[in-house]
């Protein structure tokens, strides 16, 4: 079946500029509902896509998916047109032909979509609106999340790399950085705060783990059974061996 091409309306966007001010809907606050979509029923931008894909980056994308799965989920009209996220839905097709068993390992029920409650074959305005905001708004992944995603990324094969990759190379950095749609900087910062917490060396407190025993004989009570009075005589004996390493 041929899908209507959308246009922009002209018309409409004079009128929404001539009229008086009235703050647009933001996409977080559109109804959304997700979802999960077979990849063949994810279907192309009727209006066509803003910019060329580059196959660089869909084949990078593809590379971190099947490692990390799809971070963030695809954007979708009410009939499964896509809004925003080409490069992971091209991703996505490039793992199904290529990988099949872990694209099925991934997605065994569909690929996580988020459906906006809009029809992009007729309103081009709002479904452009939608793909800037996505491509703006962001969910604001914690510092440990990202961490996690670099342990297994480089377990994957990616490296802490200064400068461009040789042939051959990933760059943990770089990936971390389109996956999350973050600066290649702050996610430099967020690894070196990862590292410099890791070189911290533990300090021993005889002093401390004393207080603390005392405490935990204090929060016993008095022995009441023979488990309890063992537990109270083990960790008494263990204060004195502790005292003798001052």
């Amino acid at each position: 079946m041929t899908r209507k091409r959308a246009t922009l309306n002209l018309d409409r966007l004079n009128e929404r500029a001539s009229a008086e001010f009235v703050p647009t809907v933001s996409i977080s606050e559109q109804s959304v509902n997700q979802k999960l979509l077979p990849l063949g029923s994810i279907y192309d931008r009727p209006q066509g896509d803003a910019r060329p894909l580059n196959q660089n980056h869909i084949s990078a994308l593809a590379d971190s998916i099947m490692v990390l799965g799809l971070i963030s989920p695809l954007t979708v009209d009410r009939n499964g047109q896509l809004l925003a996220g080409g490069h992971r839905r091209a991703a996505l097709l490039q793992i199904s032909l290529e990988q099949t068993d872990r694209f099925e390992e991934l997605f065994p029920d569909g690929i996580p979509v988020r459906v906006m409650d809009i029809d992009a074959s007729i309103d081009g305005i709002d479904a452009l609106q939608i793909e800037v905001e996505e491509n703006t708004q962001r969910r604001n992944f914690t510092p440990a999340e990202i961490r996690e995603a670099a342990l297994r990324l480089e377990s994957a094969g990616y490296e802490k790399l200064r400068g461009r990759p040789r042939p051959g190379q990933k760059s943990l950095k770089r990936e971390l950085a389109n996956v999350f749609r973050l600066s290649e900087d702050r996610i430099q910062r967020i690894l070196n705060d990862s590292e410099q917490k890791g070189r911290r060396t533990p300090t021993f407190s005889a002093e401390g783990i004393i207080s603390t025993l005392e405490r935990w004989i204090k929060d016993l009570g008095a022995a009441d059974s023979p488990q309890q009075l063992k537990v109270r005589k083990q960790m008494q004996q263990l204060i004195k061996e502790i005292g003798k390493l001052n």
